[in-house]
C-alpha cells in the first residue's frame, strides 16, 4: 500500500486489501453474489470511519475478480495482490467500475455529477462483467441530485449493481431507502478495539487508542497528530494547532475531526460539571455546523470556540 499522509486519507479505502470485521454481513453478502441473488440496489450505513467504504470496496473486487485465477480470499477477507481487478481499479482502469464521493472542499454532490452516474449505466460492460457504481457519501446529495438518483434506481439496467454509502443519523431521502436493500454496519467494543488495534499497526501509527472513537476515525486521528507532531501535547495545543492547520489547508475534513475530538472531550468530562458543559458543548456545536455557511468568519468562530473552552 502506498504512503498516505493526512490530506490524502480519505482515498485509502480502495487501496486497502484487508478487511477487518464485518464477518457475518461480508460472508452473506458474497454468498447472496454467488447465488444470482445478491441485490442489485445496496445502502450502507453506519458511523463515521466504521468502515463502510472499505466493506463496499471489497465486495466491489469479490464481484470483479469472481470466477478469476486470483479470486478474492474469503477465508482471511483479503483482496490478493495480484488480482486484476484489483490493479485495474486502483489504477482507474477498470471499466466496469465507477466512483463518485462528495468533494471534501465543497461538501455537496451535485446535479452535474450525478449525471455521470446515469452516462457510466448506458454504457455497454466490458467481457460481460457486472457493471458496479459506488456512491459514496450520499448524506451530501441536495435535492436536485437525490431526484436524480431516484430516477436512476428506477430504470437501472441488468447486470448492473448501484452501492450507496451514507452516514447514519444524516439525511437520505426516504423514496431513495425504500427502493434499496439496507445494510447497517455495526461493530461491538471488542471488534472496535481489534479493528484499531490492526489498523495502526498496519499504517504504523503512534498506538494510541482515543476512547468512543471509531477505527477509522481513531486513525485519521493518529495519523494527523501524527503529521502536526502533537502526540504527547494537551487538549489546547491540540485544538490551536488543527484551528491553525485548518487556516492553512482549508481542508473541511480538519473541521469535522476537530470537532469529533471536542465532543470526545466532553463525552470524557462531562459528569464533572454537567450543566455547564453541557451548555457550552451545545453552543461549540451550533459554532461549528455553521461554519460552513460563515467561510468568510471562520477566524471569529474559532475564537468564540475557544472561549468557550477556556483557551487563550
Amino acid at each position: 500500500m502506498q504512503d498516505f499522509n493526512f490530506l490524502n486519507i480519505e482515498s485509502f479505502n480502495k487501496y486497502q486489501r484487508f478487511l477487518y470485521g464485518h464477518d457475518i454481513l461480508f460472508k452473506n453478502l458474497t454468498s447472496l453474489f454467488k447465488k444470482n441473488k445478491l441485490p442489485k440496489k445496496i445502502i450502507f450505513n453506519g458511523s463515521d470511519g466504521i468502515g463502510k467504504a472499505t466493506f463496499v470496496y471489497h465486495l466491489i473486487n469479490f464481484i470483479l475478480s469472481y470466477k478469476e485465477e486470483d479470486i478474492y480470499d474469503l477465508n482471511t477477507k483479503e483482496i490478493i495482490e495480484n488480482n486484476k481487478s484489483y490493479l485495474d481499479l486502483i489504477n482507474n482502469i477498470n471499466f466496469n467500475f465507477k466512483h463518485l464521493k462528495v468533494d471534501d472542499f465543497k461538501k455537496i454532490i451535485s446535479i452535474e455529477e450525478t449525471r455521470e452516474i446515469i452516462n457510466f449505466f448506458n454504457k455497454s460492460s466490458i467481457n460481460n462483467k457486472p457493471k458496479i457504481f459506488f456512491l459514496e457519501g450520499a448524506e451530501n446529495l441536495n435535492k436536485n441530485s437525490s431526484n436524480s438518483i431516484l430516477k436512476i434506481l428506477e430504470e437501472l439496467p441488468d447486470n448492473n449493481y448501484f452501492f450507496i454509502s451514507y452516514l447514519e443519523n444524516k439525511f437520505l431521502l426516504e423514496t431513495i431507502k425504500s427502493r434499496c436493500f439496507n445494510c447497517r454496519l455495526f461493530i461491538n467494543s471488542k471488534e472496535n478495539s481489534f479493528i484499531k488495534e490492526k489498523l495502526m499497526t498496519q499504517f504504523k501509527t503512534n498506538n494510541t487508542i482515543i476512547k468512543n472513537l471509531t477505527p477509522g476515525i481513531n486513525l485519521k486521528m493518529n495519523i494527523l497528530f501524527k503529521e502536526l507532531n502533537i502526540y504527547e501535547k494537551d487538549f489546547s495545543t491540540k485544538i490551536l494547532t488543527m484551528q491553525n492547520f485548518y487556516l492553512e489547508e482549508k481542508y473541511n475534513k480538519i473541521i469535522d475531526l476537530m470537532h469529533i475530538y471536542i465532543e470526545n472531550y466532553f463525552v470524557s468530562n462531562l459528569e464533572k460539571n454537567f450543566f455547564k458543559n453541557f451548555r457550552i458543548r451545545n453552543k461549540i456545536n451550533n459554532i461549528i455546523n455553521n461554519i460552513n455557511s460563515i467561510n468568510n468568519e471562520i477566524k471569529s468562530s474559532f475564537y468564540e470556540i475557544n472561549l468557550l473552552l477556556g483557551i487563550k
